[in-house]
């Protein structure tokens, strides 16, 4: 007999949750009980359980203006519950070992518009789908950051080594102390964020003060110019969140050079892949990373709005880049 326990603070979950969890960091009631801190956004959480036997878990939050057609050109905004840890990363917020379609019925009864992300390829009944952003994950199958570059095509390899020199100048230093993480470098993420079309959630400077994060600055002349947050996850190294002062970058090609430092980091510290995220993928695939693609799901209790959201979802989901970038020498 399956049975749902619901909690409203992850405080007040059984340790047992940790055991489904697998690798996803972002789920485990440690990573929950830091984001409830940070940004308390009305968070449940559910424990799905099978004659007695946790099999899922999952947990919501609320976004009271969440854009669904933030991949297109129109604005079609309207409060929604998230199926998806509250900040934007590749890992869903869902984690089972054989009942996710009882997990997407049981989402299907919350009252309301329900968005599931970053989930594989399913096709539950009921549900509109579309994609959404991929992740670009890049293989690390290189001794050194020097083979890293010597196995580039002579067109990357050129260009990266232009990003180097021109941000040659600055300074770059990998904080202690993610306490230190300033208002200053904080205004960096904001830039990057107000000038993004792809939003979820505005995170606080809290965040970035969390434990959990390796974080490095560059800057020039004591000003900070980009910082890079990154997250080691076992052999996987994560890249989070990035901020950048525009009024630099194009003087220091300063994004470029954050990109190229996450690849030197996990290389040197031996990681097997760098999940490079979502977003800015021309960027990151032109790095070797190759996509994953990464789906969405929205059920509206609402018979009329599901109808039309399942007809609507091919017109708003996210349209991957389809050129074929031949990064490097052997492909």
């Amino acid at each position: 007999m399956i049975t749902i326990k619901e909690y409203n603070s992850i405080l007040d979950v059984p340790e047992e949750w940790d055991n489904v969890i697998g690798d996803n960091i972002y789920m485990s009631i440690e990573f929950l009980s830091f984001m409830e801190k940070v940004d308390k956004c009305e968070q449940r959480y559910y424990m799905l359980y099978d004659d007695e036997i946790l099999d899922s878990v999952f947990m919501t939050y609320i976004r009271p203006k969440y854009n669904m057609a933030m991949f297109t050109k129109f604005n079609i905004i309207q409060k929604m519950r998230m199926v998806y840890v509250p900040l934007s990363v590749t890992r869903p917020g869902i984690a089972y070992n054989k009942h996710l379609d009882k997990v997407f019925e049981y989402i299907k009864t919350i009252k309301g518009p329900k968005m599931i992300l970053n989930l594989d390829d399913y096709n539950p009944e009921g549900y509109a789908k579309g994609k959404t952003c991929p992740k670009c994950i890049l293989t690390n199958n290189f001794k050194s950051f020097d083979e890293y570059m010597s196995k580039l095509r002579s067109g990357y390899r050129r260009r990266f080594r232009q990003a180097f020199e021109k941000s040659k100048d600055l300074k770059l230093e990998y904080l202690e102390n993610n306490e230190d993480f300033t208002e200053e470098m904080y205004n960096c993420y904001l830039q990057v964020y107000n000038k993004s079309r792809v939003r979820v959630e505005k995170l606080p400077i809290d965040f970035f003060r969390g434990k959990y994060f390796k974080i490095f600055k560059l800057t020039y002349l004591d000003k900070v110019v980009g910082f890079c947050q990154l997250l080691p996850n076992d052999t996987e190294l994560i890249f989070e969140f990035v901020g950048v002062d525009y009024n630099y970058n194009e003087q220091f090609d300063t994004y470029h050079r954050i990109l190229l430092e996450i690849v030197k980091y996990g290389i040197e510290n031996n990681f097997k892949t760098i999940d490079f995220g979502q977003t800015a993928d021309e960027s990151k695939l032109k790095l070797g990373s190759k996509y994953t693609m990464l789906y969405a799901y929205l059920h509206d209790t609402n018979k009329i709005k599901n109808f039309v959201n399942k007809k609507l979802a091919r017109f708003i989901e996210y349209k991957p880049i389809t050129q074929e970038f031949k990064v490097f020498k052997e492909e």
